[in-house]
């Protein structure tokens, strides 16, 4: 048989959690079409992969690349590609770019991006993946629905329970949007317009899922002091509708949640054993990408900007939301700015911003959140380095990037972004498979491989196999490690030296080709 591309001589982790295996990897039409001795046949593309790891591409359960929009500004989204990612799925944490079933839907994503920034002329989900698939991405994509997507667009921007009716209408939109391809059904619980909603509404609107079909992945309702009773939801969630359920990048944030954490995992371990259909993502930094808004009490920020914006401008309001900030423990010193409207803030902590202002912590909080609109993204070392070696090792963990993917074109907007939307993947082998030997090389592969595939049922993806779409990245074990840093997060990763996508090489010897060859994935 005549192949277009031959790998040879290099280990094969197949995502099956087998053992190494010196084997040769034949490819057609994008395809494996075989796997074995080939060391006689010839291709165009012969690859030498002596002394090299041979895996499934890498499969990103929790990224925001649609969300934050640069599906259309990087549609290329080499940092995901650079760092042997092939695959993504976005529509998470409550928020999606379809349906739109009304003007305020897209409203969802205004916490992070200017929705005007793009031209939307879709409704439906079918519509929607159709447009992706005209930007030629350069890795696979799906998507799950948002909650708050769905919510916005019935409700518009009133934060209240939902009728009977309402709730009809979710139901069936969401059926629809599982018809149309979507994988499942996101929340952001700890967002305002989420946030209101009972575990019983959530229950109700969860069992469209029954008949569906599509997973359940939640942002949980708190990450900090109230996590053992957010996991405690999410498990009673599953239990009482069946439906699998995946948590979205799991961690204790604050040191007075960090005891917490061994717990949740008990009672996530607990449930599975019981026979609920439960897993989650982990980030493998101990640092949190988040927006600076959400340090402020939940009741100021419950209607969204519109809200938030008006209880700051309020005297009464604006005392009250510093008084309570003023009960919190905020290290402003280890809080960096990465993006915002006004870059001159970019780059900075808030300590050193507050400085400069000569107002209060809180007071220039608040101006530097207005300031902004809203959009001012930290990063904060809020995680405990123990807790996430625990959630790596747990059987039951997915590794994600929860990151967004960009080009190093990026560097020109002036602003930062967390180091993992360039080397989640790289820093997760190197530091806790090579550094820490926590994970044997085949059971870490199969966390960001097969695991993910699995659970969203993507078929023929996330392992090895022949007959399987030709996703395949080829990388030196001793080499693999991030570059990118919290200062100079625009650095792609070591150690990948070839990336295969739908039986196109997109990176060659380490180099970036600019081979666009994703397709749309749909739930089947």
């Amino acid at each position: 048989m005549a192949y277009d591309i031959l790998i040879k001589s290099g280990l094969v982790l197949d995502g099956t959690d087998s053992a190494p295996a010196l084997v040769d990897i034949g490819i057609k039409e994008g395809k494996i079409a075989a796997i074995g001795k080939l060391d006689k046949e010839k291709a165009p593309v012969d690859i030498n992969a002596f002394g090299k790891y041979i895996a499934p591409g890498f499969i990103d359960i929790t990224n925001h690349s649609d969300t934050h929009l640069t599906i259309f500004k990087y549609p290329d989204l080499s940092s995901l590609i650079m760092q042997g990612i092939t695959t993504i799925i976005g529509g998470n944490c409550g928020a999606s770019l379809a349906p739109l079933v009304s003007r305020e839907a897209i409203n969802a994503i205004r916490k992070w991006v200017d929705p005007s920034e793009i031209n939307i002329n879709w409704i439906e989900v079918k519509e929607f993946l159709e447009e992706v698939a005209k930007l030629r991405l350069g890795v696979n994509f799906g998507t799950f629905i948002g909650y708050g997507t769905l919510r916005r667009g019935i409700i518009g921007d009133e934060t209240r329970l939902l009728n009977f009716e309402e709730r009809e209408k979710i139901k069936l939109l969401l059926q629809n949007s599982i018809e149309q391809g979507a994988y499942g059904f996101s929340l952001g619980l700890s967002y305002g317009h989420e946030r209101i909603s009972t575990t019983e509404e959530i229950i109700e609107i969860a069992k469209a899922l029954q008949k569906a079909g599509g997973i359940f992945k939640i942002h949980l309702r708190s990450e900090g002091k109230e996590i053992l009773a957010a996991v405690n939801e999410v498990v009673r969630i599953g239990r009482e509708t069946g439906v699998p359920i995946q948590i979205s990048h799991l961690k204790a944030i604050g040191k007075k949640a960090w005891s917490s954490l061994p717990k949740a995992l008990e009672l996530i371990s607990s449930a599975r054993f019981s026979g609920v259909d439960i897993n989650f993502d982990v980030s493998p930094y101990n640092t949190t990408g988040s927006l600076l808004y959400l340090l402020i009490p939940a009741w100021a920020r419950s209607g969204g900007f519109t809200t938030l914006f008006k209880n700051i401008d309020s005297p009464t309001e604006r005392k009250k939301i510093i008084e309570a900030l003023r009960g919190q423990t905020i290290h402003f010193d280890k809080i960096l700015i990465i993006s915002a409207k006004m870059n001159s803030i970019v780059g900075k902590t808030l300590k050193e911003v507050i400085e400069r202002s000569g107002l209060s912590p809180e007071e220039a909080m608040l101006e530097m959140i207005r300031a902004n609109e809203g959009r001012v993204t930290i990063v904060g070392k809020t995680v405990s380095r123990k807790n996430t070696e625990l959630e790596i090792k747990d059987a039951d963990s997915i590794v994600a990037s929860d990151g967004v993917g960009y080009n190093q074109e990026e560097l020109k907007s002036g602003n930062l972004v967390h180091p993992r939307s360039f080397g989640a993947f790289p820093h997760f082998w190197h530091h806790f498979v090579n550094d820490l030997k926590l994970l044997s090389p085949q059971k870490a592969i199969c966390k960001i491989t097969s695991a993910p595939a699995e659970k969203l049922g993507i078929k023929k993806r996330g392992s090895i196999k022949k007959g399987n779409y030709a996703d395949l990245v080829v990388f030196d074990p001793q080499l693999m490690r991030e570059r990118a840093t919290y200062k100079n997060p625009f650095r792609y990763p070591a150690g990948i030296e070839w990336v295969i996508i739908n039986g196109q090489v997109a990176v060659e010897q380490g180099k970036y080709l600019g081979t666009r060859a994703g397709i749309v994935l749909k739930k089947k």
